[in-house]
């Protein structure tokens, strides 16, 4: 099991899983394909339990410290989310 953190809550999610699950703590989508960017969230911790950037995500070249939920998968430990 892998766990996805925000200030307001926790989900406990399969490891290696989407971070679409993210949705369920707030963080918003829109195209689900890498395109809008809609769903580009800060990660607080734990960026290292995420899966490598995508193409999509080298070519949208986000901060360093941002990742699209609907491109990247949580391979392990726990990933916080900086949410507003």
């Amino acid at each position: 099991m892998a766990t996805i953190k925000t200030q307001s809550g926790s989900l406990d999610v399969i490891a290696g899983g989407s971070m679409e699950s993210a949705g369920e703590l707030g963080v918003l989508f829109g195209c689900h394909r890498g395109v809008c960017g809609k769903c580009a969230t800060d990660i607080a911790a734990g960026m290292d339990n995420l899966s490598e950037r995508s193409d999509e995500e080298k070519a949208m070249d986000l901060d360093p410290s941002r990742r699209l939920m609907c491109q990247c998968r949580i391979m392990q430990g726990t990933v916080e989310l900086d949410l507003p």
